[in-house]
Formats: C-alpha cells, structure tokens, sequence
C-alpha cells in the first residue's frame, strides 16, 4: 500500500515539478533578468566569472524544479499514506493535505523570511544564522498546522460541525504562528538598491512558483486517488 502511494507521489511530483518549471520560466526568470541586469550595472567595474551562465540556467530550470517536485511529492505520498483513510474524497483530502503542506512549509516562513533577488540580501555574514532561522521556521510551521489539526479534531469537538472545526484550527494556527513570528530573530533591513516593484515582483514570482508545485501535487495525486478509487485498487 505504501508503494502505492509512493509511485502516485513521484507521478504528481513529476508533473507538478514540470508546471514549476514552467511557470517559473515564463514569470519568474524574466524578473531575475532585470535584477541580475541591475546588479551587473552596479558592479560593472568588476569581474567575476559565473559558473553557469543564463542561458545554460535557463536550461537547466525545469529540469531543476522537475528533481525538487519529484522529491517532494515522494515525500507527499508517504505523507498521504499516514493521513489515508478508506472514506471520504481523494481529491479532497489529497488537495487539503497539499495546502496544509504549503501553508505550513511555504507560505509561514515566506511571510517571516521573503526571498530577495541579486544584489539585495542581508549581512552576509549572519548567512548562517539566516539558514538556520529559514529552517527551523518551515520545521516550526509545519508544526504549528499539524497541532492546529490535531486541536480541531480533539476529542472536546466531536460533535461540532466542520465550519467549528475550520474556525477553531485558523484561530489556533493563527494564534501559533503570531507566537512564531514574533519569536523568531530579525536581520535587520536588506541591502541593495533594487527598485521596490522589483523586489516584489520577484518575491511574488517565487511564491507563484510554489503555489503552482504544491497545486499541481494536490491535484494530481488526488486525481490519481480517485482513479484508483473507481479501479478498485484501493
């Protein structure tokens, strides 16, 4: 059963990955153009020599982002193996499992930590601290999201409906993760001069990069589920 789930993982994650890619492509690399031009433009007396220049990048990106969602929708799968139960829609636990993911793993730590383009970042030398910070954040989220899960499902809420469910999981996940960011250590301001429209939309086509992976790994796994489902595979 649990290689079942695990193929169907690796299937989503695939497909998934490949949407990344190419939404990242179309939106995001053009984003990362104008910053590294920026960043080019206020170093242009020095030189450096790229390991991989854009072009062979730009290559290599949907392959990049198809590894990363292959990856992680092995790991999804081996997650929706431990959540499965034999009632209820595929497509809607595999899509309520996604976005518990990236609300937890993703969209809380980008909130605390946004990611910035070239030439715009912080001290380099608290890089380590920074890491770390980042980490121990999406560790710490996917925490919060699965106590907020477990506290609506308690046994003092049996007979509440699922919108009390719903209100109680937000307030407690909200709750935790308001503790959480103010928890956390601040860096300071970033560094750079990128224009603010820049720097947003940078941050923005790094987001939709993601909505786009875990999106496509909830759909398509539950769509994979259902399929089973009225194979009798399950």
């Amino acid at each position: 059963m649990i290689w079942t789930y695990l193929r169907r993982g690796l299937a989503a994650g695939l497909l998934a990955g490949l949407l990344a890619g190419l939404f990242a492509y179309l939106f995001a690399e053009p984003v990362l153009d104008r910053a590294i031009e920026l960043e080019s433009a206020a170093h242009a007396g020095e030189h450096s020599e790229a390991v991989f220049d854009r072009g062979e990048q730009k290559a290599g990106l949907i392959l990049a982002t198809a590894l990363y969602g292959t990856s992680v929708g092995a790991l999804f799968g081996l997650l929706s193996a431990f959540f499965r139960t034999r009632t209820g829609s595929e497509w809607r636990r595999s899509l309520t499992l996604a976005g518990a993911v990236f609300l937890g793993a993703v969209l809380l730590p980008f909130l605390k930590y946004p990611p910035n383009p070239p030439g715009v970042g912080a001290d380099p030398s608290t890089l380590t601290e920074r890491t770390l910070a980042y980490l121990a954040m999406v560790a710490l989220g996917l925490l919060a999201v699965l106590a907020a899960w477990r506290f609506a499902h308690a046994t003092s809420l049996e007979g509440a409906s699922r919108l009390v469910r719903y209100l109680v999981a937000g307030a407690v996940l909200a709750g935790l993760w308001t503790f959480l960011y103010l928890a956390m250590p601040e860096f300071g301001p970033a560094d750079g001069h990128a224009p603010a429209g820049l720097v947003r939309d940078f941050r923005l086509s790094s987001l939709g990069t993601q909505v786009v992976l875990w999106a496509g790994i909830g759909g398509v796994f539950g769509l994979l589920g259902e399929w089973a489902r009225r194979r009798g595979a399950l």
